[in-house]
């Protein structure tokens, strides 16, 4: 089991450097997306790690990925908890406290926990989908499955990447992970993001049994490599996937790009149709424009939008479309100001592009509001809810899509 760190391995590097530069527009005539819903803080400006104290049904430390929803119930990854908090309707006030909690025995425990079938240790993502629920227990290198969705505290039913739910070493095969840190359901499929092995494995039905292998291994061409590369087949630390079961979305993290599947591969080690963040395939340099990304760590879509977390921009980036060529320049932008594609600083509310400066409303602008974000980790979508995951302000942002 793994120690409780901010981010697992070389993604802490690349997510919680200080992030500057962006120039900002001088006007005060800034043009932001507003959310309308708040989880994890008390209000819009907080942003302590559990409110401030201990853990609570209603605090949320250092999520990572998407939320998990099928419309009426919520889950969510509270990784630096090492919890899923499940409500059994989606809430409708930042007061709300969780309906219950899986992963640990009550609702004020944050330690990680020892493997097991009713515990987790750092959790990255919880997906929904088919009437299952599935998360990524990073910490203890597998991932859980339950047969329905829970809707009280009750333990998983199968387990992956483990010959049983009291395992978690890390591992190279096509029934191991190292670092798993995001999981989909659609259709039938499962989709595993394997960061720690640099690839992306796919299971062409949803496994009964524990210690199920893979069909399919994309970013590598076979299940004993795990070598980090670019280029069309290659990826270096992904960390998040979306699929509907037959297309297929990858957040390739230190390539500073997403790839773009048209089929969900079928065979290991296929080619993605398209790159988004970058003019072709051959190209990993990090930026901030209207069609670069810096260490992206998230990717949703509601089958027509995508949307992917720019974390090191400190952006949540919108494409109306899915793409048809590489290089697809974005359509709107949330937590920065949506005139410029330029701006990258956190919770920068005056948008000059420097941390911790006095903004025109006379507070300093390292505090967040209802517009801005913080090395924002994780987007998902949900009956036409748009789920941000704020990471460094310890909260989940509700958007209009």
């Amino acid at each position: 089991m793994r120690a409780l760190l901010p981010l697992p391995g070389l993604l802490a590097a690349l997510l919680l450097s200080a992030c500057g530069g962006g120039g900002g527009d001088d006007s005060t005539d800034y043009d932001f997306s507003s959310a309308f819903g708040l989880i994890g803080q008390a209000s819009y400006t907080d942003s302590s790690a559990n409110r401030g104290g201990t853990a609570s049904g209603k605090s949320l430390a250092q999520p990572l990925g998407g939320a998990g929803s099928d419309g009426t119930r919520l889950y969510l990854a509270d990784y630096g908890n090492s919890r899923v908090l499940g409500y059994s309707a989606i809430p409708s006030s930042p007061e709300t406290v969780a309906s219950f909690v899986l992963g640990q025995p009550d609702a004020s425990t944050s330690a990680p926990s020892p493997a097991a079938a009713n515990r987790l240790a750092l959790p990255s993502k919880a997906a929904v989908g088919g009437g299952q629920l599935a998360v990524a227990d990073s910490g203890n290198n597998r991932v859980l499955i339950w047969n329905s969705l829970p809707a009280s505290a009750v333990a998983a039913n199968v387990v992956l990447g483990q010959a049983d739910f009291s395992g978690d070493d890390p591992g190279l095969s096509a029934s191991q992970f190292n670092n798993p840190t995001s999981v989909a359901i659609a259709n039938g499929k499962l989709v595993v993001v394997d960061q720690g092995n640099n690839r992306v494995l796919v299971w062409n039905s949803i496994p009964t049994a524990n210690n199920t292998p893979a069909d399919v291994v994309i970013g590598q061409s076979g299940f004993t490599s795990n070598d980090s590369d670019d280029e069309d087949s290659g990826l270096n630390k992904p960390t998040d996937a979306w699929t509907d079961g037959f297309r297929l979305l990858i957040a390739d993290t230190s390539n500073n790009r997403v790839l773009y599947y048209s089929q969900v591969p079928r065979s290991s080690g296929a080619a993605a149709t398209y790159v988004i963040g970058q003019t072709d395939f051959s190209r990993t340099v990090a930026g901030v424009s209207q069609s670069s990304l810096n260490a992206p760590t998230g990717v949703a879509s509601d089958g027509t939008r995508i949307y992917i977390a720019d974390a090191s921009n400190n952006r949540v980036v919108k494409l109306s479309s899915f793409p048809i060529a590489n290089g697809s320049s974005f359509n709107a932008v949330y937590g920065q100001d949506s005139d410029s594609y330029s701006a990258r600083a956190a919770n920068d509310t005056d948008q000059d592009g420097v941390a911790g400066t006095t903004n025109d409303n006379g507070s300093v602008d390292t505090a967040p509001d209802q517009n801005t974000l913080s090395t924002p980790t994780g987007v998902s979508i949900a009956n036409g809810v748009l789920y941000i995951t704020d990471r460094n302000n310890h909260r989940v942002l509700e958007f209009q899509p």
